[in-house]
């Protein structure tokens, strides 16, 4: 049975220090490696960045055997259903989708119980030598 965590906190920018804590404890309780915490939690970082400093979200990890998944929401729609779906890099221009590419191993949009979207990012646990 996955293990869960869900925490509920303001967008605002004070809080960031809290999220940041509570995904490195995630990842510590999971085997993430480090440089695998970090990805997590640019990660999450990012996508609250791009949600703005309005109103409270919250945070949902599960951790079981190889993986941690993190569910984020609900946040407003506004252009984030969008960001996340583009596709493909232009250079020397960095988006939310390409960022969220290169740090976690999947992420995606999933239906939220009131307004806005729920967020899912999957980061894999590799085997530490």
């Amino acid at each position: 049975m996955p293990e869960q965590v869900t925490l509920t906190v303001p967008l605002a920018a004070p809080f960031g220090l809290v999220v940041r804590m509570i995904v490195s404890g995630v990842a510590e309780r999971a085997e993430l490696a480090f440089e695998d915490m970090d990805d997590l939690q640019l990660a999450v970082e990012r996508l609250l960045a791009e949600t703005g400093p309005e109103g409270r979200v919250s945070l949902s990890f599960e951790f079981g055997s190889g993986y941690v998944r993190t569910r984020i929401g609900p946040l407003p729609e506004r252009g984030l259903a969008e960001a996340l779906q583009q596709s493909g890099h232009t250079p020397g221009q960095i988006t939310l989708a390409w960022i969220l590419g290169t740090v976690v191993d999947s992420y995606g949009i999933e239906p939220s119980s009131g307004e806005g979207i729920v967020v899912r990012l999957e980061k894999l646990v590799k085997e530490q030598a």
